[in-house]
């Protein structure tokens, strides 16, 4: 009752949406805090010119499983405590993180042979490449 008539044009409709694709967050930091504190600022930036191209998001999703799975063992004592007493349950989960990581590389190299713009295809393959590298040192 006391709210302006027009209130749609209060809020804030053209302010980017703030959507959490990294799994586990429940902490006050950014999809773009996280990647930056675990892959750096360059494989950020990588990522975003990617999510312009994205096709199905598949890859991506599993990028980020990846590294919401890190991201909640680094912000978890427990966790951490649970893995370090369990030499075969953090091999596991290394495993399982890596395994993942090569599912990303398969679908780069498949798109890639299915391409037909070979420059931008090379490019995005790249781009991706430097992801899971970035990615692959960050689970290791």
């Amino acid at each position: 009752m006391n709210a302006p008539a027009h209130i749609h044009t209060l809020l804030a409709d053209n302010a980017p949406a703030r959507l959490r694709e990294i799994p586990y967050n429940y902490t006050s930091f950014s999809d773009r805090e996280i990647v930056i504190r675990l892959l750096g600022e360059s494989s950020w930036r990588l990522l975003d010119e990617l999510r312009g191209a994205r096709q199905t998001g598949r890859s991506a999703r599993m990028l980020y499983e990846v590294l919401g799975d890190i991201w909640v063992v680094r912000r978890n004592p427990y966790l951490q405590d649970d893995l370090l007493d369990n030499p075969k349950r953090r091999q596991k989960l290394i495993d399982a993180l890596h395994h993942r990581l090569g599912e990303v590389d398969k679908r780069r190299l498949s798109v890639d042979a299915a391409e037909g713009d070979a420059e931008a295809s090379a490019s995005r393959s790249a781009a991706v490449e430097q992801l899971l590298a970035a990615a692959r040192k960050a689970v290791d």
